[in-house]
């Protein structure tokens, strides 16, 4: 977390209090999270504007005119609109003060959070290999992005190469509701099976969007709000099993997921 869903409503949030404002400073509290030089990242968008954003999976490119600022949010990240007579947020990383004396706070409790610049979005795509993204893609890209895999489904969902923007926890709701296996080879579905898990991947984070990444929101009918190795499927009662691939862990019914 945050994965796609959840930078999607970042994206909305930004777009919503932040957009068309001079940046008059920039003020980093903690330049571990940085990419690019200190003084560079500050020269670059010093008395310019957030003019508008993107998102291609879990990243948020925002469009500034003259380049790109890019945020990834790691496993803690988030975005606070606050006024200057307010007290910063807890965990700010870095704080873009506009001139109309509002602020916008990038917050990183655990340091996973990256920010970092780049000419274009298709330069930036190409650089960090990833793949298309898994809410905007068309089925033909989602078929080509399978060609030549041979992965497991768990893994090949989580490798932002292949798609990008899905994570840990999406991927689990996307398999169960596509009866897949972790373990199953991603080569071995047909058809029929490749357009359900496609439909699936947008079925799923659709409702991740509408509930803005709060789980808590989540029907009973979803893995989602199973996801514990002592809950039962809420589709067969079956007890949820905890399963590890290549160091990763999720949550699958043995019954509705057969390997």
């Amino acid at each position: 977390m945050p994965e796609l869903p959840e930078v999607e409503t970042f994206k909305r949030y930004l777009d919503k209090t932040s957009l068309n404002q001079i940046i008059k400073d920039i003020k980093v509290t903690d330049n571990r999270i940085l990419n690019i030089d200190e003084f560079h990242l500050k020269k670059f968008l010093t008395n310019k504007k957030f003019k508008s954003s993107n998102r291609h999976g879990k990243y948020l490119l925002i469009n500034i005119g003259q380049g790109y600022l890019i945020m990834h949010f790691g496993m803690t990240g988030d975005l606070e609109y606050f006024n200057k007579k307010d007290d910063e947020p807890k965990f700010s990383k870095i704080i873009f003060h506009f001139n109309n004396d509002f602020n916008l706070a990038y917050i990183s409790i655990r340091m996973f959070g990256r920010i970092d610049i780049a000419e274009s979005i298709e330069e930036f795509i190409e650089k960090n290999k990833l793949g298309p993204d898994a809410f905007k893609m068309s089925l033909e890209q989602f078929k080509e992005a399978l060609l030549r895999r041979s992965g497991v489904a768990k893994n090949l969902l989580l490798n932002q190469s292949f798609v990008a923007g899905i994570g840990n926890i999406y991927s689990d709701e996307i398999l169960f509701r596509t009866k897949i296996h972790p373990k199953t080879k991603i080569n071995s579905l047909n058809e029929s099976k490749v357009k359900e898990l496609f439909t699936n991947i947008k079925e799923v984070l659709q409702v991740g969007i509408d509930k803005k990444g709060d789980l808590s929101t989540y029907p009973n009918h979803f893995l989602i709000t199973h996801r514990t190795k002592d809950d039962h499927c809420p589709v067969c009662k079956y007890e949820i099993k905890r399963i590890e691939i290549s160091g990763r862990h999720g949550f699958f019914c043995p019954n509705c997921q057969k390997e």
